[in-house]
């Protein structure tokens, strides 16, 4: 019985003695190689990792390529909404230059008149003072005449927009060359053919011949000629008699001289406000052309 309990055993064990064996120590040798391509699979999964997780020269080109395309639009939507806003600029200087162009026209129209009237005045004026023994038989005409010399008409200058574009450097929003040409134009002609002209020389007679003819008519005629009706046409009221404060030849004419002066400066003048009012005319109708203003 035994002998047949031991051949069992010995042909048919129920464990693996290699594997049950107590106190038995398995060497790291032997688990390496028991898993041979369980190692090899775990290093190619490392290897792969690390190749993927590198950036060829392709991606660095694209990222730079978005970045500076997003640079370049915002640049390019800053540099559009700037260019709307001075173009909006450019038109509003435009607008405040046809009012100040307007304003001036108005000015240069009543000069013009103004002093046409004063130069025909004087005209007449000069023959009835040249024979002293007429002077008081003409004595209501002389006077009807002599009024008129007190008229003046100051010139002021509406450069409120072109100054605003000269000062803060504003003219560089005039894009258009042929409308900022003409606005220097026109600004350099009205500073020196009118406004300097008229300080210079048509104010300074005209105080002059005002003071040499206190020292011949009466004022007291000037003055209710003015108050009954300003320069409207209407009949002089004449002072008592005598009715010159003096009839001395010399006196005169050095003031028939003057008046003589006084109207070639303001014919030369007339002239001048001729032509400022041609350019002012000409560079209104540029404005509304080409910026297309109704």
């Amino acid at each position: 019985m035994a002998e047949n309990i031991d051949k069992d055993f010995l042909t048919n064990p129920a464990v693996d003695p290699s594997e049950n064996a107590p106190g038995e120590i398995i060497s790291a040798s032997d688990t390496e190689t028991s898993n041979p391509n369980q190692v090899a699979d775990n290093m190619e999964v490392h290897h792969h990792a690390h190749h993927e997780g590198k950036k060829n020269w392709k991606s660095y080109f694209w990222e730079f390529a978005m970045l500076f395309l997003a640079v370049f639009c915002g640049f390019l939507a800053e540099w559009q909404l700037e260019h709307v806003i001075e173009h909006s600029r450019e038109k509003e200087f435009m607008e405040s230059m046809m009012v100040d162009l307007a304003t001036d026209s108005a000015t240069l129209t009543k000069m013009e008149s103004n002093f046409e009237l004063i130069g025909n005045h004087a005209d007449s004026l000069i023959p009835l003072l040249k024979d002293n023994a007429l002077l008081d038989k003409n004595v209501k005409e002389i006077y009807q005449h002599q009024v008129y010399l007190n008229l003046f008409t100051k010139w002021i200058y509406s450069d409120r927009t072109i100054d605003q574009l000269k000062n803060s450097g504003n003219f560089r929003l005039i894009r258009n060359k042929v409308v900022s040409d003409g606005i220097s134009k026109y600004d350099g002609y009205i500073r020196n053919f009118i406004d300097e002209m008229q300080k210079v020389l048509i104010q300074k007679q005209m105080l002059d011949i005002t003071a040499s003819g206190n020292d011949i008519f009466k004022s007291s005629v000037y003055r209710a000629y003015f108050n009954s009706g300003n320069f409207t046409r209407h009949s002089v009221i004449l002072p008592d008699s005598p009715y010159f404060l003096t009839k001395d030849k010399t006196v005169l004419l050095k003031f028939i001289n003057k008046l003589d002066q006084y109207v070639v400066s303001i014919d030369w003048f007339r002239d001048n406000i001729g032509q400022a009012l041609a350019q002012n005319r000409a560079l209104d109708s540029l404005i509304i052309k080409e910026y297309h203003f109704n």
